[in-house]
């Protein structure tokens, strides 16, 4: 399998993440040689969480407790640097997170073409506002409250959703669509379908 890039978007709870590490599971089983690298802001974020300091309270506050998307100078610091340690030109690439705007998107894109890693595939989880809201309030994380449900289901439709179509109409990039309703397996299934391979 060649060396290639895939880009996860969907609303916080359509269960993308569940479908990343799916697909690099299968990809992992199926070319046991070939080495794979995640680049999860979530995960990028939460470290930064846990840090004590006037912004990293700053950003805790906004996540946490609004709901609302960290600002693009801070976002794309943090995924730029953690691309510039881990990427090269042999490895699968993840990424889950980023972009969330036609802004972060076009960084990505430079950064991909300037790595000299131009295929790349999106992968959109599709999923309704209403079931995802219902999921999320399921899940019981402690962020998960009322409002700031509501607040990420609206900084998804305001960001991302034009992002979205963006990419529809004016992207060379391979993007791919699944419904995000049925069973994990069954979504992993139709992605697997799509992407054929």
């Amino acid at each position: 399998m060649k060396p290639q890039t895939f880009i996860f978007i969907g609303r916080s709870g359509s269960g993308k993440g569940t479908q990343l590490n799916l697909l690099k599971n299968y990809i992992q089983n199926k070319y046991p040689n070939i080495s794979i690298k995640s680049i999860i802001m979530g995960e990028i974020f939460r470290e930064l969480f846990k840090k004590e300091g006037y912004i990293f309270n700053i950003a805790r506050d906004l996540s946490m407790k609004q709901g609302k998307f960290q600002p693009d100078f801070l976002t794309n610091s943090l995924f730029v640097n953690k691309v510039i340690n881990e990427i090269d030109q042999d490895s699968i690439l993840f990424f889950d997170g980023y972009p969330r705007n036609i802004d972060q998107l076009k960084i990505a894109e430079e950064l991909l073409s300037y790595a000299k890693r131009d295929d790349y595939t999106i992968i959109n989880v599709e999923v309704g506002r209403e079931s995802v809201r219902q999921r999320m309030l399921s899940r019981g994380r402690g962020d998960d409250s009322e409002s700031t449900i509501e607040s990420r289901l609206n900084e998804f439709d305001l960001f991302v959703a034009p992002m979205i179509e963006e990419v529809k109409n004016n992207r060379a990039s391979k993007y791919i669509e699944v419904d995000g309703e049925p069973s994990p397996e069954e979504i992993h299934k139709n992605i697997i379908s799509k992407l054929k391979i």
